[in-house]
């Protein structure tokens, strides 16, 4: 997948770094930590891309806000990890098990700080606001989560709003105010938002398929480490309504017990993927995938709207 060249990309890890100004070192060695295990660096991305698709390049501008909301995604990847007591995180120790709960949590708090000074600088009223809405939804979709662990008859209109908050929300204040730099109207900034969202569940419900198949080393963590800590996610949730009663109650147990047997682990994974449970979740998140493309419309065509389309396809078709 080619969204935007070598040397853009280059500029992100770059600037990446130099932001992250404290002048205290132990923040800046957390923070480069969790920055330099790697990742896809999407949100920054969808900004300059959805800028560049209206009026071409603003160095001044666009990388410090693309920077700025891959500070949000890093933060709120550091308290997750705390939260969720992470042993890993792409493949190596989690920031909290290497530097403790403490520092972790104040390095994240740190990150979101700056990533709010950037849009202060180089943002506006109306890209604060928008991101502001975001980062409040990421906390209610991250508490919602919290409050349905082990709950075997969460609704699915909870399980997309955590969705929605934990991943979702961010994807679609990417597109938002990467068109807000491109000066697109209102029209634009909403269309962009859905999209971004509609990728955003899209990617979450993929996420939350490789928990279920993908290899280890691929995925940077234990397989099937949402059981273990007892979420329901829609590869189960899907099939719910498919299992006996006996069988229902033998998956609550394994979701409500502290440390599953991996044997019964295996056994869940097994009756998802009988029951359907993991076409199911293409299948929704293809779904998602074309509500997005669909809010493409909206903009002039050139060689970016084409990297969106396909960027959209490779939610869906990506693998650990």
């Amino acid at each position: 997948m080619k969204i935007l060249s070598r040397e853009v990309l280059k500029e992100i890890e770059e600037r990446l770094s130099r932001y992250m100004d404290s002048e205290v070192e132990f923040i800046l060695k957390i923070g480069n930590y969790i920055l330099d295990s790697g990742g896809k660096r999407l949100r920054p991305v969808l900004v300059l891309t959805f800028s560049r698709l209206l009026k071409g390049e603003n160095e001044e501008r666009d990388y410090p806000i693309a920077v700025a909301m891959e500070y949000l995604h890093t933060a709120s990847l550091l308290h997750d990890d705390v939260v969720d007591g992470a042993e890993t995180r792409r493949g190596k120790a989690a920031a909290n098990r290497v530097f403790g709960n403490d520092t972790t949590v104040l390095t994240g708090d740190y990150m979101y700080a700056n990533a709010l000074y950037l849009f202060s600088v180089y943002g506006d009223i109306d890209m604060i606001r928008n991101v502001s809405d975001a980062v409040k939804k990421m906390s209610e979709g991250q508490l919602l989560e919290l409050k349905k662990i082990g709950d075997i008859d969460m609704k699915e209109k909870d399980y997309f709003k955590i969705l929605e908050g934990k991943t979702a929300v961010l994807f679609g204040s990417c597109c938002y105010v990467g068109t807000a730099l491109g000066g697109g109207s209102d029209k634009q900034k909403k269309s962009a938002y859905n999209y971004g969202l509609s990728i955003g569940i899209a990617f979450q419900l993929i996420d939350d398929l490789l928990d279920y198949i993908a290899d280890e080393k691929k995925l940077g963590k234990p397989v099937c480490n949402d059981l273990r800590e007892g979420k329901i996610t829609y590869p189960l949730l899907s099939v719910l309504d498919k299992l006996s009663e006996e069988e229902k109650e033998f998956v609550k147990g394994v979701i409500r017990d502290l440390n599953p047997d991996k044997k019964h682990i295996e056994k869940v994974k097994n009756m998802v993927k009988e029951k359907g449970g993991f076409d199911k979740t293409i299948e929704k998140a293809r779904e998602y995938v074309d509500t997005a493309v669909r809010e493409l419309e909206n903009f002039p065509d050139s060689e970016y709207l084409k990297e969106l389309e396909e960027l959209a396809k490779y939610i869906v078709e990506r693998e650990f």
